[in-house]
């Protein structure tokens, strides 16, 4: 499965404004932030040992319609696109971090 990369700029407090590239298939999801920004976390946590540990995440400069076009990503609301993503999702996450 070919990984679907795309080239950010950082502007989180790690190292501001440094490209990086980021593989999509691995994000859980992004938020806006209220400087324009966006916020991209990722669908893993820092410390693997420990039951929803804190979130792996950057920051970058690009906001979420500029990642969109840059991933070639065509934006849909649409029911079953969101279920599709879920489950897409869901079939990411180790076996061993869902809760009983």
């Amino acid at each position: 499965m070919a990984e679907r990369l795309v080239k950010l700029t950082r502007v989180d407090s790690n190292s501001n404004g440094v490209p990086s590239l980021v593989n999509l298939d691995n994000v859980a999801w992004m938020e806006s932030n209220e400087d324009g920004s966006t916020r991209v976390l990722f669908a893993v946590t820092l410390s693997r040992f420990e039951h929803n540990g804190e979130m792996l995440w950057i920051d970058v400069r690009e906001s979420l319609q500029e990642i969109a076009v840059l991933a070639g990503i065509e934006r849909s609301t649409s029911e079953e696109a969101i279920a599709q993503a879920w489950a897409d999702q869901t079939a990411r996450r180790d076996p061993m971090d869902v809760e009983d």
